[in-house]
Parts: structure tokens; C-alpha cells; sequence
């Protein structure tokens, strides 16, 4: 057990509206009560906060999500290859989403990475599934109109980007064995574009994040390399009980990352040794934002049970790794963690962009609050997290203002990787964070609806928002059972939501920073690629709104900032880069 000493104190901060603009906002950080353990549950807990009771599995007043019908809808499972009872460590990792409106008509749609099966040793992929939004939460499975149902390798995650710059996001598909990308005709197809764009390189791909690192108006791609790990090279490993189980990471060797530099021609070149990328690490997930301010694209990797990735973007196109200089390649203990899904964002309202990583059983998951001045300091204990995830392994996650009060929330997925031999169940309840406002959050799970008082093998989550209504909404994949859609029923009074569009930078304008002035101080929020596990999430950004219109301010990548005055509450606004009025100030 871990113990940890109560900390004290006054913060006094300087929020950046990403424009040269500051006003003082002042936080207290509470003195961190007693952990204390649940008899009842074995959880560990703060003694100043009380769990909600369980109820039925039903919706009550106060939950935040609803569990909508799959039945004839989102009808997705995610295949592993279990039943093959082979244990190999592939099995572990899961699958993930994407939420992209691919066909533009202003309803964002899922995309499933299909898995694969592994009967006597072979390895073999099955196909994936895109589900068109057809309006009040129902979809349609348009996988074979689209050109979608065809398997590849075994696949992991699945990630959109308007790679080309034609205003189509495309998909990128990676996998154990190749990765795939597949453009978007705009008529509704995609078409399997992988050997022209020369992504030639066979390995363990899962993570990947898009990003303009040598700023030439296409976003550049990053891709996570696991274990080099072959069925032949497995070897059996066995639970305490002398049971075969899956092997853990430590038993094989890790892969090397890679950096694909968009030609702008539809091909790209491998620039990893040229960019000065480390090798090894493990790598399950990145995201790519600016996360320092200078309106160069950065990366943060999340590494299984090795240090950490953060590579600060260079004018020169290259990266600098400084994640120990920085204080986020360990925890708190200087320990590595067991990492899994990652995000940033501004969470405590400074208007700096801070980390989130989620990490394996019997470690907590690590929040590094940014500091400035390119150094982290990890906060997990101060912000009331800590011991709140050290019974659940987390994988998907995401940073999202879930109620609609200007603050970032924390969701987690959660679901073991051992089936028998792990100190706690395959299936495990997701978490549900509220941001309190002053620097801690407070569990909310059990008020989070029926998913979250029930259990899964839960891998990849992604955001959007499906009905339009201005709440972000949930879908979370699952190991050999069927993907769930959350809705949130946490309706804003009023909302904007933006969709930025480059014309300097590359489209999606990935490392943009939007920015609005709210009673509380200035609301930032990221433009980011790649967050969570395995996934993509909607790339339109949700901000309240105190009246029917709101100005809002955006820090473009190539670091000119423009204001939208007068931007109109309850639809989606397109704010076009070069179309705003240009902020005078230095």
C-alpha cells in the first residue's frame, strides 16, 4: 500500500487566453484527507468523501449517462481471438473507435477497428465497421457501401484525419502487421490507398496521432510501436496457480515508434531517425497538441511498464524527448508506470495544457498538472485521485467537460488483461471523474449511470457528440462483447460548438488553441489528435455559452491568433482560418 503525506497551500496562477492575454485567477489547493480503506468494497477512498449507494440498473434522476439500444442499431463486437485459447499477449490489447462525420452532412459517425482470430497460431484479421448516424441515436451499418468490409491484419486502433487536405477525413486503420489508410472519396466510398502512400513498415502498430511537424500545410503522422513479438517466439506463462495466462509485457522486447512525414503528394517517408525519436518504449497510445505554447506540435507517448515519451516540436521539423527534464516519464515514486490511454488538457482552468495517463492495477492514474516553463508536476494525490483506480486497469479515457460547466472531467475504461491472473476480476465498472473546480475531482461512477454500476473488459472510448445536443456522448469498445453508446444526459443551457478549419495550417488545424471569456476566467480547450486508447474522438469543440452568442478567440498552429465575434449558440459554427478579425495585441 502506498501512503501519502496531506499537502497545503495557495496558488496564485496567470491564465493565457492563448493570445497574449492574462487575468489573474486564484486556486486553492485543500489539504488531501486521510486514504482510508472500504471494508465492504476493498476500495480505497478519502475519509471528506462519500460514495453514493448502489441502486437498480436503471437510469435515475441524477445519472449522468444513459445506456441507449443496440439492438438493430450499433450492433459491433470487437474479436480477439480468445476462444482460440492460445494466451497470446495480442489477445490483451483490444480495439478502439473512431467518431468522425466522414460523409459531411453534420452528424458524426463511428468507426470500429475489427480485431482478428488466431485459431491453431495463425494470426488473421477481421473486418471492420462503419456505422452512418441516422439521427436520434440510431445507426446504420454502411461497412459494404463503403468499401469498409474488408479485414487486413489484425487490427487495434483506428484514427481520422483529413490527411490530404480535401475537406473528406480519412482513416487510418493500425494492426498488428500493417497499417492501413484509407481515403475518402467524399461519394460515401473509401478506398485502400496503403501501397501508394509507401506506409510499407510491418510491425505491432497500436497508437497513432496526426500533427504538422515541419509545418508545410499537412499533418505528419506518428505511430506507437508495442513488442517485437511473433507466435512462434511466445512462450507460456502461468498464473499463481499454475494456470496458463497471458504473458506481460516484460517478457519480450519492445518496438520502435515511427514518424511518416506527409508529402503532400499522397505518399509519405519514414523521417523517425531525422525527427530524433528514442528507440524502444512500448507504446500503447499518443497525443499530439501543442502542449507548451510555442505553436509547435508536440507528442506525448504512453509507454506499458517503461518511462514515458514527451517530444517538444523543434522550428527545424525535428523533436526533443524531455520527459524526465519535464517531470512526466514516472510517477510520483520515480517509478515507472504500466501506461495505457493518455489526453491533455487545461483542467484546471490556468490555461495550460496539462497531462492525463492511465496506468495498470495497483497504480494510480497520473495527472501532471503544466507549470509553464516546460515542467510538470504530478498532481494525482493533490487533485483527491489519488487510490481511486488502483483496483481497476485503465485503457481508454478522455478529458472532456461532461456537464457542461466549463471544466474538464475525467472518464476511464477499465477492464483487466489477465484472464485469470491478475490480483482483480477480467471485468471491471468505468470511472467517472467530476472537476470540482478547485484543482480536485470527486468520483462520481456510481451516479454515472447503469454502464458504470455494471462491469466489462472495456479497451477504446471515444467523445462526440451524436445527437447534437451539445453534451458530449460515449462509446466504449470491449473485449468479445458488444460496444456500448452512452448519452449524456447532462443537457447544457446553452452550448457553441466549433469546428476549426486551416487554410495555412493543414485542415484540421491540430495544436489550434480556442479560447472564450466566462465568469470563472477564460475557458481554454485543445485542438488535439490521438487522445485515449486505440481511438479518435469528434473533433468539434463544445463550449458553453452564457448568452445566444459568444466571441471566441483561436491561437491557429502557425501561432496567428484571430477573434469570431458574435459566434451563435446551439449550431455548429466553422471558423475558417484568415476570416476573423486579427488580434493586435504582441
Amino acid at each position: 500500500m502506498r501512503l501519502f503525506l496531506p499537502l497545503t497551500g495557495l496558488l496564485l496562477l496567470t491564465i493565457s487566453g492563448g493570445c497574449g492575454k492574462t487575468e489573474p485567477f486564484v486556486s486553492s489547493v485543500e489539504t488531501v484527507a486521510p486514504v482510508v480503506i472500504n471494508p465492504a468494497t476493498n476500495e480505497l477512498y478519502e475519509t471528506d468523501v462519500l460514495s453514493p449507494s448502489v441502486r437498480d440498473d436503471e437510469v435515475g434522476d441524477k445519472d449522468w449517462f444513459e445506456t441507449t439500444s443496440t439492438v438493430g442499431s450499433l450492433d459491433f463486437v470487437y474479436r480477439n481471438g480468445k476462444e482460440a485459447e492460445n494466451f497470446f499477449i495480442l489477445e490483451s490489447l483490444g480495439g478502439g473507435a473512431a467518431v468522425f462525420d466522414y460523409d459531411k452532412d453534420g452528424d458524426v459517425e463511428i468507426f470500429f477497428a475489427g480485431g482478428g482470430t488466431l485459431a491453431d497460431g495463425m494470426i488473421a484479421g477481421l473486418s471492420g465497421a462503419l456505422f452512418r448516424n441516422a439521427g436520434a441515436f440510431q445507426f446504420a451499418n454502411v461497412s459494404k457501401v463503403a468499401e469498409l468490409d474488408t479485414a487486413g491484419d489484425y487490427s487495434h486502433g483506428c484514427f481520422a484525419s483529413d490527411f490530404d487536405c480535401d475537406g473528406f477525413p480519412d482513416l487510418l486503420v493500425t494492426a498488428f502487421g500493417h497499417c492501413r489508410l484509407f481515403h475518402n472519396s467524399g461519394d460515401g466510398c473509401f478506398q485502400d490507398i496503403t501501397d501508394a502512400t509507401l506506409l510499407h513498415d510491418k510491425a505491432w502498430w497500436t497508437g497513432a496521432a496526426w500533427g504538422d511537424i515541419d509545418r508545410d500545410g499537412f499533418p505528419d503522422l506518428y505511430v506507437t510501436g508495442y513488442l517485437q513479438w511473433l507466435p512462434d517466439t511466445d512462450r507460456p506463462c502461468r498464473n499463481g496457480d499454475g494456470d496458463r495466462e497471458v504473458c506481460g509485457p516484460r517478457s519480450f522486447q519492445p518496438a520502435d515508434d515511427r514518424v511518416y512525414r506527409n508529402c503532400g503528394n499522397g505518399t509519405f517517408e519514414n523521417m523517425s531517425g531525422h525527427v530524433g525519436l528514442k528507440r524502444g518504449g512500448n507504446g500503447l497510445a499518443v497525443v499530439a497538441a501543442d502542449l507548451n505554447g510555442d505553436s509547435l506540435i508536440d507528442f506525448y507517448v504512453a509507454n506499458d511498464e517503461s518511462d514515458n515519451f514527451l517530444y517538444l516540436g523543434q522550428p527545424d521539423g525535428t523533436l526533443t524527448e524531455i520527459s524526465h527534464a519535464a517531470g512526466v516519464a514516472v510517477n510520483q515514486y520515480g517509478m515507472h508506470d504500466g501506461s495505457m490511454g493518455v489526453d491533455a488538457g487545461d483542467y484546471d482552468g490556468d490555461g495550460l495544457a496539462d497531462l492525463w495517463v492511465t496506468n495498470f492495477e495497483r497504480e494510480d492514474n497520473s495527472l501532471y498538472r503544466n507549470l509553464g516553463n516546460q515542467l510538470f508536476r504530478q498532481t494525482t494525490n493533490a487533485a483527491g485521485l489519488a487510490g481511486r483506480s488502483r483496483l481497476h486497469v485503465g485503457f481508454g479515457t478522455a478529458m472532456e467537460d461532461f456537464n457542461s460547466d466549463g471544466w474538464l472531467d475525467l472518464f476511464v475504461a477499465n477492464g483487466h488483461v489477465f484472464y485469470n491472473g491478475g490480483q482483480l476480476p477480467y471485468l471491471q465498472p468505468s470511472q467517472l471523474f467530476m472537476n470540482q473546480r478547485n484543482g480536485r475531482f470527486a468520483d462520481v461512477s456510481l451516479s454515472g449511470g447503469p454502464y458504470f454500476r455494471t462491469s466489462h473488459s472495456a479497451r477504446g472510448a471515444a467523445v462526440g457528440d451524436f445527437d447534437n445536443d451539445g453534451a458530449p456522448d460515449l462509446v466504449v469498445v470491449h473485449q468479445n462483447q458488444a460496444a456500448e453508446l452512452l448519452r449524456n444526459r447532462m443537457l447544457p443551457a446553452r452550448f457553441c460548438r466549433i469546428q476549426l478549419i486551416g487554410t495555412r495550417d493543414h485542415r484540421d488545424a491540430i495544436g489550434a488553441v480556442v479560447s472564450i471569456a466566462s465568469q470563472a476566467g477564460r475557458i481554454v480547450r485543445l485542438t488535439r489528435s490521438g487522445a485515449g486508447y486505440l481511438s479518435s474522438s469528434d473533433q468539434r469543440i463544445l463550449l458553453p455559452a452564457a448568452e445566444d452568442s459568444i466571441d471566441v478567440e483561436v491561437r491557429w498552429p502557425d501561432g496567428f491568433c484571430e477573434s469570431f465575434q458574435c459566434v451563435r449558440a446551439g449550431e455548429t459554427s466553422s471558423l475558417i482560418q484568415g476570416r476573423g478579425v486579427a488580434d493586435a495585441s504582441p
